[in-house]
């Protein structure tokens, strides 16, 4: 099957924290055709993995496309990716540790198959569909179970000596702060990840705590994310008011930060978080204005990613043209 300008189609997987998405792509920047199945951890990674094939078979049935007619599959996993082997080193959020996913889905279809962090392929994504290739220095950010980071310097995608460059998530804000999933404190990602945010509500709610954000999730934690944690701390819940100024106050340092070492062009922002709130960018701007370096600042621009959870699908498509 080959789209309106003549090219072959292809297929994007999206591997996140909660969800896998896979769909059918085109090279005009349309997905076809996708669908989603919730990420089931407790499996390991042979029943993910199993999940995963049924899904592209799935899709690709449900698309009328048969898997010869695929010019390549692309995988966006979060997690460090081996430069030569390619297989995920480590995948905090899925706890995964050296396993060949890449050659294991293309020996299920017998299709090409390139692996690449799903951050990357977002940014990716994001600058070739989105701002259609044209600034040359781009930060992706992007706030969902964790947080994810791409980087486009001078119109390429870099990776990073060994492949696993651009791990916006785990670069470090507090050393003696917060626990995070890769092992260390005071991660970025410990301080604003979404996950991470909820549990710190959540560990509170727990131990007695009522206030506004109780009456908003109708007392029951299974109700609680990112977005209403911010309508609770707009409402001024004393405990969604600290912890949310704390999440803002961090966003900005840590922006702050990458804008004084990277000077992009443009920092895009995308994520659950990120579509989930209101205000978050607009408040990390105020934070970010104060603490980075004026010389940084000048001509810079924060935008939201346009094309949401098709991103990583896009980018992650057509990211070794």
């Amino acid at each position: 099957m080959v789209n309106s300008e003549g090219n072959r189609m292809r297929v994007g997987i999206d591997i996140g924290g909660t969800k896998i998405v896979a769909g059918v792509v085109g090279g005009d920047g349309v997905v076809v055709h996708s669908k989603r199945i919730a990420t089931q951890t407790e499996k390991g990674y042979d029943g993910v993995k199993e999940d995963i094939i049924r899904l592209v078979r799935t899709v690709l049935d449900e698309a009328h496309i048969a898997a010869r007619a695929v010019e390549q599959i692309g995988i966006a996993t979060a997690g460090q990716i081996e430069k030569v082997s390619k297989k995920i080193l480590f995948s905090p959020n899925m706890g995964w540790r050296n396993v060949p996913l890449k050659d294991d889905i293309e020996n299920a279809f017998g299709v090409k198959t390139c692996i690449e962090n799903d951050a990357n392929a977002a940014t990716y994504g994001e600058w070739k569909f989105g701002l259609k290739g044209v600034p040359q220095d781009v930060l992706g950010i992007f706030i969902g179970t964790g947080i994810g980071g791409g980087l486009i310097l001078d119109g390429k995608l870099y990776r990073g000596f060994s492949n696993v460059g651009a791990e916006v998530g785990h670069t470090i804000l507090n050393p003696y702060g917060y626990r995070c999933n890769c092992g260390n404190n005071g991660c970025f990602e410990a301080y604003c990840g979404g996950a991470y945010i909820v549990e710190r509500v959540k560990k509170k709610i727990e131990e007695g705590y009522r206030g506004k954000i109780f009456d908003l999730i109708g007392g029951d934690i299974g109700h609680l994310h990112t977005g209403i944690i911010e309508e609770a701390y707009l409402l001024g819940d004393d405990l969604c008011v600290h912890v949310w100024q704390e999440v803002i106050e961090y966003l900005g340092a840590g922006v702050a930060s990458l804008v004084n070492l990277l000077n992009p062009q443009i920092v895009v922002f995308g994520g659950g978080v990120i579509y989930g709130t209101k205000y978050l960018i607009d408040e990390m701007n105020v934070v970010l204005k104060k603490r980075a370096m004026d010389a940084s600042l000048k001509g810079l621009e924060i935008k939201k990613a346009t094309l949401g959870e098709n991103a990583a699908l896009l980018g992650v498509s057509y990211i070794e043209e």
